[in-house]
């Protein structure tokens, strides 16, 4: 047998109790009510949405509105499919 030359990558087995595994660390925790605070926002959004779309309908028509209120139908087909 030869030995090997030290240039050589040698594979190291490890045994699971060998192993660490580190917690990922965040540095802000989601209180208790973030998902409730999220969805809140998120229909805080699409009423403003509403009321941008209405005021641009009254002030320049449908044909300007038409951006808005898509997006508005999107976001309220992903609330209900989502929430």
């Amino acid at each position: 047998m030869s030995r090997r030359s030290p240039g050589r990558a040698t594979k190291q087995i490890l045994s699971g109790d060998q192993l660490v595994t580190h917690v990922p660390e965040r540095s802000t925790v989601p209180s208790a009510d973030f998902g409730s605070n999220l969805i809140q926002w998120y229909f805080v959004v699409l009423a403003a949405l509403l009321l941008g779309s209405v005021l641009v309908w009254a002030i320049w028509g449908m044909g300007a509105a038409s951006p808005l209120l898509f997006v508005l139908a999107v976001g309220l087909i992903a609330a209900w499919l989502v929430i």
